[in-house]
């Protein structure tokens, strides 16, 4: 297995330069490449633990999105429709024409809506702590899209600069949903996403969220296995529940962790997808 810094790659696709880590297999099966999407305010970063593991028999691939990490591009108008068309612009640079396709959180969101948008260029779905949108109540929708990360987070941001707002934040909801949620390591990206990120792509990030349309998610006949940690909350859990039940072709599995599964249990996390890929491609 090569090194991590051999496997950092950068490519042009579409407006973007997109920054990327990419692990061939150590032992070709003629398996789809897997690509692996982070979460907001994340990069690349966050699946160190599961390239080196689930490259043994496939290539695994994972970029930075739009505004996060290396990649560089204009964030406004973000939306996950947009870092959806990114990600297969960012394959056909490639040459990558069907994979495996998998996210935590946003990364999760986005990867559904890639399947809903080119479902025969997906063979199969990992979605980990994923939720369909902040909420599905009508209502409720409509009052955080009043609110906006931009009257929220802005005023933080000048008052506290974006470290401490992070560290806040995090405190905020780990008091709400207990000390688990956030796990060490999370934290530790969280954090760095918030310092290094420039501000607008924060809050076009967590707009985009925000305004993210679960209707869009349709049936698929696409094999998924969804992933919730044990100290998930409760509104991604019942997303799950809904995202199986639209798919038809979902499994769910709970390891032990909040909600950045793959980094807070690594290795049942890796375990999990291995097993589900190997019967996908059996």
């Amino acid at each position: 297995m090569a090194s991590d810094a051999a496997l950092k790659r950068t490519i042009e696709a579409g407006d973007l330069t997109v920054a990327y880590r990419d692990a061939a297999a150590v032992t070709e099966t003629g398996a789809p490449p897997l690509l692996l999407l982070h979460g907001a305010v994340q990069t690349k970063a966050v699946w160190s633990a599961q390239i080196p593991a689930l490259s043994r028999s496939r290539r695994v691939v994972a970029p930075d999105f739009r505004g996060h990490g290396e990649t560089r591009g204009d964030t406004a108008g973000l939306s996950v429709e947009t870092l959806a068309e990114d990600g297969f612009r960012f394959l056909n640079a490639l040459g990558i024409d069907r994979v495996s396709l998998g996210g935590v959180s946003l990364g999760g969101m986005v990867a559904l809506e890639m399947a809903a948008q080119q479902p025969e260029r997906v063979d199969a779905l990992i979605l980990a702590d994923t939720p369909l949108a902040l909420s599905l109540h009508g209502p409720v929708r409509s009052i955080l899209e009043a609110l906006g990360p931009q009257r929220i987070l802005s005023p933080l941001f000048l008052l506290f600069g974006r470290r401490r707002t992070a560290r806040l934040g995090i405190a905020a909801v780990r008091a709400l949903f207990g000390k688990k949620w956030v796990g060490a390591d999370a934290e530790r990206h969280f954090v760095a996403g918030f310092a290094t990120m420039p501000p607008a792509a924060i809050l076009a990030t967590y707009e985009a969220i925000v305004a993210a349309d679960p209707a869009a998610i349709r049936a698929l006949d696409i094999p998924c296995l969804v992933i919730l940690g044990d100290d998930e909350v409760s509104l991604v859990v019942d997303h799950a529940a809904e995202i199986a039940r639209r798919i038809g072709r979902a499994e769910i599995v709970r390891v032990e962790g909040g909600h950045v599964a793959n980094l807070d249990a690594p290795e049942a996390f890796n375990q999990a997808v291995a097993a589900f890929l190997e019967g996908v491609n059996s």
